[in-house]
């Protein structure tokens, strides 16, 4: 650097301008160094999911409309809810795709999380809604529900019997009932992703 920009720095007390120009003038230097890290800081562990709570039954073609209150109770078996994937059908003729709200219910109807997504017609078999970061710290072995909301485009899929740890219901109501009015137990087809 010109011993005039030096003095020039110097009597107008800018001595960074002066360390700013001679390191920019090094081919790949940047103005000032990145603060280092203290050595106590630990990078933040990654989180790993893995399928917690499923629904394994086969599908013999129920299906109901996401207009109303459909629900399914499960309950998680790890302390982080990461995902929840949720099986559709196309149940109407109408639009390429749909908005569908995912709400986690803790065991008072209290909700704890929530993800809105756009779905396509195309991708509509597995609908996967990922919550970020770390997920949603939730309690094992305490009951949550799953409530999917939309429009008439997309059934959510359901069957008699299937997973025991939690029923379905549409509007507070059994899902099914047996010929003599009695209800008869029915699950929505999802599955539920955790991390310890």
């Amino acid at each position: 650097m010109p011993s005039k920009l030096k003095r020039l720095a110097l009597a107008t007390g800018l001595c960074g301008l002066g360390l700013f120009l001679s390191s920019a003038s090094h081919a790949g230097a940047s103005a000032s160094p990145a603060p280092a890290k203290p050595a106590s800081a630990a990078a933040p562990q990654k989180l790993y999911m893995r399928p917690d709570q499923v629904n394994t039954a086969e599908w013999k073609g129920g299906w109901t409309n996401l207009l109303n209150d459909a629900r399914q109770d499960f309950v998680p078996s790890l302390p982080r809810l990461m995902a929840v994937s949720v099986e559709l059908v196309v149940g109407n003729p109408g639009p390429a795709e749909d908005l569908l709200t995912l709400t986690v219910l803790d065991d008072k109807g209290k909700p704890v999380g929530r993800l809105t997504q756009r779905v396509s017609t195309e991708t509509s078999g597995h609908v996967l809604f990922q919550f970020p970061g770390r997920g949603l710290k939730v309690s094992p072995g305490t009951p949550y529900s799953l409530q999917l909301r939309g429009g008439t485009l997309f059934g959510w899929k359901y069957v008699v019997g299937g997973y025991e740890n939690g029923d379905g219901t549409f509007n507070g109501k059994p899902l099914v009932r047996k010929a003599d009015g009695t209800p008869e137990r029915s699950t929505f087809l999802f599955r539920t992703f955790g991390a310890p």
